[in-house]
């Protein structure tokens, strides 16, 4: 059963500005519009139609038509008979493929299960998705009620706990106080952060040296965890079985 916090961010805005690398000539603009009116898809949609693919991506209508009738020829999109679409078999290949190159994953699914269990919440591994992170893999506690995210959703990258780890374990950020943080504690914790009924722990993960850092993400509705339990009890069960799994698979 999920609880019933608001969601408290918009896809709309997350999606990345297209003018931002059309300077670059080696970018294809054509396929970053096919691109962003997949992104629009949100996770619960049952299907959208041009008009609203158009006002979440800021696209002239005619351009998502050009877009939407390509991509459903490719298979990457549906049509139903109501002229609106659905995410197609090509984009579920893509993400069973996608997910079969985390190699690391099957020896998570047992100890990520056991430790929703264990603090009763959430826990998902999260992966940088542009401005955001999105959730890549959940496992939901079996005897407690959990947050409303699941796979697809996206976070903020700044704001939330997941994202924070990501940029902290990233050298190329500026990320000095949440390194620090993680350095001290090996977790980093969110009160509130983008969402004020939410609160989180995060431990960063690399699957293999020299790849993007990922995160694994633990977090609940703020009246089922108070901070004294997030920092003394599940961020540090969070930061031990992430460490184990680091073990299982060989990087300690």
């Amino acid at each position: 059963m999920r609880s019933a916090v608001s969601e408290n961010i918009g896809t709309e805005s997350e999606l990345p500005d297209l003018n931002e690398d059309t300077r670059d000539r080696r970018f294809a603009s054509t396929l970053a519009k096919g691109l962003r009116v997949m992104q629009a898809f949100k996770p619960g949609d049952a299907s959208v139609g041009n008009r609203e693919l158009a006002r979440r991506t800021g696209m002239p209508p005619s351009t998502v038509a050009r877009m939407t009738f390509t991509l459903t020829s490719m298979g990457f999109l549906e049509q139903l008979p109501s002229e609106t679409y659905r995410l197609g078999p090509s984009v579920m290949a893509l993400g069973y493929t996608a997910r079969a190159n985390l190699s690391f994953l099957p020896m998570a699914e047992n100890i990520m299960q056991a430790l929703a269990d264990e603090v009763g919440a959430l826990v998902a591994l999260c992966m940088r998705d542009g401005d955001a992170v999105m959730l890549t893999r959940c496992w939901r506690p079996r005897d407690a009620s959990s947050l409303w995210l699941s796979e697809g959703h996206r976070l903020p990258l700044d704001s939330s706990a997941a994202g924070r780890a990501i940029l902290a374990a990233d050298p190329a950020t500026d990320a000095i106080s949440d390194r620090d943080q993680l350095e001290v504690k090996g977790f980093l914790t969110s009160f509130g952060g983008w969402n004020s009924a939410v609160n989180a722990c995060a431990v960063p993960f690399q699957s293999t040296p020299g790849t993007a850092p990922l995160a694994f993400l633990c977090g609940a509705n703020a009246a089922q965890l108070d901070g004294d339990t997030l920092e003394q009890t599940v961020g540090p069960k969070l930061r031990d079985t992430v460490q184990t799994l680091r073990l299982s698979v060989g990087q300690l």
